[in-house]
């Protein structure tokens, strides 16, 4: 199998994408081959994993043009003529390689939302979201409006519309639910099914029948 990798480090004046031939049989994973790649040919990809079932969120690439988990990612499923390419989530300053910043998410969620008894209390990590990136690198409003708040704190919103009647401002300004251009890539590519895309669409219509405060 001939694995591609957007290759980019801090200091070089751009990226570039190296080819690696590794060993592959179509029922693994895409995060195998890359872990194969870092372990056996190059110890200096840089790239994010952790759990290996799904449940992390942490291992979000461009695979072969689609936003995907690729630790549940089989490499029969995506290979094109025996080529896949890898490359970081669209949306995210580049860190290293594969690796991005994903604060631009993770600081648009209010503190409460962090408080581990809160969200222990009342919710599973934040209704099932895996927070892996991938609605806003699949969101082209997200890609290109850097004030946009993105798909997965608008879908939780909607969360807290529905349990306590009220959303943050932001949430209702221009840089929430309105700049949202209803594409639905945000759910098409999400991997746990978290419907992104619909619950900003529902928000909306709570928003415009004034059943939930703005604070």
């Amino acid at each position: 199998m001939r694995l591609v990798v957007r290759r980019w480090k801090e200091g070089w004046r751009a990226p570039r994408y190296d080819v690696f031939e590794v060993e592959a049989d179509p029922s693994e994973s895409v995060l195998d081959l890359v872990e194969r790649v870092s372990l056996k040919l190059d110890p200096t990809l840089t790239f994010e994993h952790a759990c290996h079932h799904g449940v992390c969120g942490a291992c979000g690439m461009v695979v072969n043009g689609v936003e995907r988990l690729t630790c549940v990612t089989r490499v029969g499923d995506v290979a094109r003529n025996g080529v896949i390419l890898v490359e970081p989530l669209h949306g995210f300053k580049v860190v290293s390689d594969l690796v991005v910043d994903k604060s631009r998410m993770f600081s648009r969620y209010p503190d409460d939302t962090r408080t581990l008894e809160r969200v222990a209390a009342q919710v599973e990590k934040l209704w099932d979201c895996v927070e892996c990136g991938i609605c806003y690198s699949a969101c082209p409003v997200a890609c290109s409006y850097p004030s946009y708040l993105g798909p997965s704190v608008l879908a939780w919103a909607f969360h807290r519309a529905v349990e306590e009647g009220r959303v943050p401002a932001p949430v209702a300004s221009r840089s929430g639910v309105w700049s949202c251009h209803a594409a639905f890539d945000c759910s098409e590519k999400c991997p746990v099914n978290f419907q992104p895309g619909e619950k900003i669409m529902r928000l909306r219509r709570l928003l415009l029948r004034g059943a939930v405060e703005v604070v």
